[in-house]
């Protein structure tokens, strides 16, 4: 595949800890995940945007619909895990429509991220989704490919 030949180049190796390279605005530009990560929002898609500040520790993630006029705001921390691994912390999540907060909700989820490419315009992470079900009535953890572009 194209995103395993460009893990490949990787050349970042402490990547959850790589810190100005995390730092910025990046933009979802494809991803296995069909959901609200996806910025699917009810029969709605919008845009999704990750604003990391490494050295506070924020992260936000924008899903944005109708050019702003409705923004959801996930918001959470993260524990490095490992040189390419992050526990992310969710901490909130919120949805103004015109500005407006309709509704903010706190949040007590943890997810996975394992990074597999990071340079200055483009990261790679896999983030571990809900188990399902296999045929054989296993549950198995489903990992979620995001590639992002500042």
């Amino acid at each position: 595949s194209k995103i395993g030949a460009l893990e490949k180049l990787n050349k970042v190796n402490n990547i959850a800890t790589a810190g100005t390279l995390l730092d910025g605005s990046w933009d979802l530009c494809y991803t296995t995940n069909g959901g609200s990560s996806a910025g699917k929002l009810g029969p709605f898609v919008g845009s999704v945007e990750q604003s990391i500040t490494y050295s506070q520790g924020d992260y936000i993630n924008y899903v944005k619909l109708f050019n702003g006029a409705v923004i959801g705001a996930l918001v959470a921390d993260w524990d490095v895990l490992g040189n390419k691994k992050w526990q992310v912390n969710f901490q909130s999540i919120e949805f103004k429509i015109a500005g407006i907060t309709l509704i903010r909700k706190e949040l007590k989820a943890r997810g996975i991220w394992r990074y597999t490419y990071l340079d200055e315009d483009m990261r790679i992470l896999y983030a571990q989704g809900k188990a399902e079900e296999t045929v054989e009535k296993k549950k198995e953890v489903v990992e979620n490919v995001y590639v992002l572009i500042k």
